[in-house]
Protein backbone atom coordinates (compact mmCIF):
# COMPACT_ATOMS: atom_id res chain seq x y z
CA UNK A 1 0.00 0.00 0.00
CA UNK A 2 2.93 2.44 0.80
CA UNK A 3 4.23 1.81 -3.07
CA UNK A 4 0.74 3.14 -4.54
CA UNK A 5 0.27 5.81 -1.85
CA UNK A 6 3.51 7.14 -2.94
CA UNK A 7 2.64 7.00 -6.76
CA UNK A 8 -0.40 8.73 -6.09
CA UNK A 9 1.42 11.87 -4.51
CA UNK A 10 3.70 11.93 -7.84
CA UNK A 11 0.56 11.42 -9.51
CA UNK A 12 -1.37 14.65 -7.95
CA UNK A 13 1.86 16.35 -7.99
CA UNK A 14 2.35 15.56 -11.77
CA UNK A 15 -0.91 16.86 -12.25
CA UNK A 16 -0.62 20.36 -10.92
CA UNK A 17 2.17 20.98 -12.64
CA UNK A 18 0.83 20.06 -16.08
CA UNK A 19 -2.04 22.24 -15.04
CA UNK A 20 -0.48 25.64 -13.80
CA UNK A 21 0.33 27.28 -17.36
CA UNK A 22 -2.37 26.86 -19.95
CA UNK A 23 -2.27 27.94 -23.99
CA UNK A 24 -5.34 28.07 -26.56
CA UNK A 25 -5.27 25.25 -29.03
CA UNK A 26 -3.53 26.06 -32.15
CA UNK A 27 -1.08 28.77 -30.42
CA UNK A 28 2.70 28.09 -29.38
CA UNK A 29 3.82 26.99 -26.53
CA UNK A 30 4.47 29.24 -23.86
CA UNK A 31 6.44 26.76 -21.80
CA UNK A 32 10.60 27.19 -23.05
CA UNK A 33 12.41 23.72 -23.60
CA UNK A 34 12.84 22.12 -19.93
CA UNK A 35 10.38 22.86 -18.47
CA UNK A 36 6.87 21.68 -18.39
CA UNK A 37 4.31 21.46 -21.15
CA UNK A 38 1.92 24.09 -21.17
CA UNK A 39 -1.87 22.59 -20.71
CA UNK A 40 -3.90 22.96 -24.05
CA UNK A 41 -7.26 20.50 -23.11
CA UNK A 42 -5.96 18.61 -19.90
CA UNK A 43 -5.95 15.21 -21.59
CA UNK A 44 -2.34 14.78 -20.81
CA UNK A 45 -2.84 15.57 -16.86
CA UNK A 46 -6.15 13.75 -17.11
CA UNK A 47 -4.11 10.72 -18.40
CA UNK A 48 -1.17 10.32 -15.28
CA UNK A 49 -2.71 7.62 -12.91
CA UNK A 50 -1.01 5.60 -10.54
CA UNK A 51 -1.28 1.64 -10.69
CA UNK A 52 -1.05 -1.25 -8.61
CA UNK A 53 1.89 -3.57 -10.34
CA UNK A 54 2.07 -6.64 -7.89
CA UNK A 55 3.82 -5.30 -5.23
CA UNK A 56 4.52 -2.08 -6.46
CA UNK A 57 2.97 0.70 -8.05
CA UNK A 58 3.51 2.61 -10.92
CA UNK A 59 2.80 6.45 -12.09
CA UNK A 60 2.64 7.57 -16.05
CA UNK A 61 0.70 9.47 -18.61
CA UNK A 62 -1.45 6.08 -20.37
CA UNK A 63 -2.30 5.56 -24.04
CA UNK A 64 -4.91 7.90 -23.51
CA UNK A 65 -2.50 10.83 -24.11
CA UNK A 66 -2.49 11.32 -27.67
CA UNK A 67 -3.49 13.17 -30.52
CA UNK A 68 -4.49 12.33 -34.03
CA UNK A 69 -0.30 12.35 -34.78
CA UNK A 70 -0.17 9.61 -32.00
CA UNK A 71 0.76 9.31 -28.73
CA UNK A 72 3.29 12.24 -26.90
CA UNK A 73 3.36 11.41 -22.85
CA UNK A 74 6.49 10.34 -23.59
CA UNK A 75 8.03 12.36 -26.41
CA UNK A 76 7.21 15.50 -24.54
CA UNK A 77 8.90 14.30 -20.78
CA UNK A 78 11.97 12.42 -22.84
CA UNK A 79 12.10 14.74 -26.10
CA UNK A 80 13.64 13.60 -29.24
CA UNK A 81 12.36 12.43 -32.85
CA UNK A 82 8.43 12.26 -33.49
CA UNK A 83 7.72 10.51 -36.62
CA UNK A 84 3.95 10.81 -38.34
CA UNK A 85 1.88 7.57 -38.57
CA UNK A 86 0.35 7.99 -42.05
CA UNK A 87 2.01 8.68 -45.45
CA UNK A 88 0.99 11.94 -45.05
CA UNK A 89 3.15 12.15 -42.07
CA UNK A 90 1.59 14.78 -39.47
CA UNK A 91 -0.40 17.92 -39.63
CA UNK A 92 -0.86 20.65 -37.23
CA UNK A 93 -1.81 24.61 -37.02
CA UNK A 94 0.20 27.11 -34.75
CA UNK A 95 -0.31 30.41 -34.30
CA UNK A 96 -2.78 30.21 -37.78
CA UNK A 97 -0.18 28.72 -39.67
CA UNK A 98 -0.92 24.83 -41.10
CA UNK A 99 2.48 22.51 -40.85
CA UNK A 100 2.96 19.39 -42.11
CA UNK A 101 5.91 17.14 -41.64
CA UNK A 102 6.86 13.23 -41.63
CA UNK A 103 9.42 13.84 -38.55
CA UNK A 104 9.81 16.41 -35.70
CA UNK A 105 12.22 16.81 -33.50
CA UNK A 106 11.92 18.88 -30.12
CA UNK A 107 13.70 19.46 -26.88
CA UNK A 108 12.23 17.39 -23.51
CA UNK A 109 9.52 18.93 -21.59
CA UNK A 110 10.00 16.63 -18.67
CA UNK A 111 6.90 16.80 -16.22
CA UNK A 112 6.84 13.60 -14.40
CA UNK A 113 10.52 13.44 -13.72
CA UNK A 114 10.17 17.08 -11.79
CA UNK A 115 7.05 15.79 -9.29
CA UNK A 116 9.10 12.97 -8.52
CA UNK A 117 11.88 14.87 -7.75
CA UNK A 118 9.64 17.18 -5.84
CA UNK A 119 7.88 14.50 -3.57
CA UNK A 120 11.35 12.90 -3.19
CA UNK A 121 12.53 16.16 -2.03
CA UNK A 122 10.40 17.51 0.30
CA UNK A 123 10.39 14.73 1.79
CA UNK A 124 6.43 13.37 1.40
CA UNK A 125 7.76 9.73 -0.19
CA UNK A 126 10.06 9.72 2.91
CA UNK A 127 6.82 10.38 5.58
CA UNK A 128 4.51 8.04 3.34
CA UNK A 129 6.81 4.82 3.98
CA UNK A 130 7.93 5.66 7.63
CA UNK A 131 3.91 5.74 8.56
CA UNK A 132 3.62 2.69 6.35
CA UNK A 133 6.21 1.29 8.37
CA UNK A 134 4.86 3.11 11.82
CA UNK A 135 1.38 1.15 11.54
CA UNK A 136 3.16 -2.42 10.55
CA UNK A 137 5.13 -1.74 13.75
CA UNK A 138 2.33 -1.18 16.18
CA UNK A 139 0.31 -3.97 14.51
CA UNK A 140 3.42 -6.38 14.97
CA UNK A 141 3.42 -5.30 19.02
Amino acid sequence: MANLEAAQDIQDRTRRLLTRVVHGPHTRTPSPPGSPPAMISGSLAASVQAEHDGDDAIVGPTASARSKNGPYGRFLELGGTHTGHTAKGMSWIEDGQWYRMHEISKAERPYLAPATDDAVHSGAISRIYYDHWLIAQQAAT
